[in-house]
């Protein structure tokens, strides 16, 4: 018998189950934009970001070295740049245990998910930008994850350049703006992978287009940024390369049942 995720994966970590309901994906910034309605069917959402421990399991199973856990075009950029950790893997202010891996593209972030998904049994992948809204929003719509006003005490962020400057453990908001779901960070502390293609809408893994990010971050300035329907673009084999970009994108899992 192959063993659970629960079991396998460092704390914290819990599956939080979403139920089904609606979301309304909205494609640009701008209030007055294009939006769509979808049906989201019932799935389960890691209650934190995943953590550098967490990561390390993959890393430690050989992830940089087995071709099989990897998209095509994400095992081509491995091996033409070298990749053998994430970006920051060595950094001390990005680095602890429980703070959020950073500095991994879509395609590490995938790879991680089919590794997991292949010693549990499991069916787990990146959350679609759908299911991240509704695990995020639940079934009021909310504006933030913990209602309709902005309240900065309730995530990791730096609008008004008042900022903790870095990630935080993904236990340390826990209570404070937690999604109706009960699901901790959905604001936020990093930019989460999501495998929707953000032009196309695309939900296979195949490709080079540019994925969806969701959540905001600890680098980020403005209000309107950690809002449930708040969209970034990401080419998957972004990094944060650039020190000014902000060591800003991580990820979370999200499990379906097997058909």
């Amino acid at each position: 018998m192959k063993p659970n995720t629960v079991d396998i994966l460092p704390q914290p970590f819990v599956w939080m189950p979403i139920s089904a309901g609606k979301v309304t994906i909205t494609k640009e910034w701008r209030e007055d934009s294009e939006s769509q309605i979808f049906d989201v069917s019932a799935f389960d959402m890691a209650k934190y970001p995943c953590t550098n421990a967490q990561f390390k399991l993959f890393m430690d199973a050989g992830g940089y070295a087995e071709k099989r856990w990897w998209t095509d075009d994400g095992w081509a950029d491995r091996q033409v740049f070298n990749w053998l950790k994430p970006r920051f893997w060595d950094d001390s202010q990005f680095n602890s245990a429980e703070q959020p891996v950073v500095g991994v593209s879509w395609y590490e972030a995938v790879a991680f998910c089919t590794w997991l998904s292949e010693i549990t049994g499991e069916n787990i992948m990146l959350p679609t930008e759908q299911q991240w809204q509704r695990a995020a929003q639940g079934d009021k719509g909310l504006t933030y994850p913990w209602g309709n006003d902005w309240d900065g005490s309730r995530c990791n962020h730096n609008v008004g350049g008042q900022g903790i400057g870095k990630p935080t453990p993904v236990r340390q908001y826990e209570g404070k703006g937690d999604s109706p779901f009960g699901v901790v960070d959905m604001a936020g502390n990093v930019w989460e992978w999501c495998k929707t293609g953000y032009e196309t809408g695309v939900q296979d893994l195949q490709g080079t287009g540019v994925r969806v990010k969701r959540g905001g971050s600890w680098h980020g300035i403005r209000a309107n940024a950690f809002r449930a329907v708040s969209r970034l673009g990401g080419s998957p084999h972004y990094r944060n390369a650039a020190l000014h970009s902000g060591h800003i994108t991580g990820f979370r899992i999200a499990r379906i049942a097997r058909d």
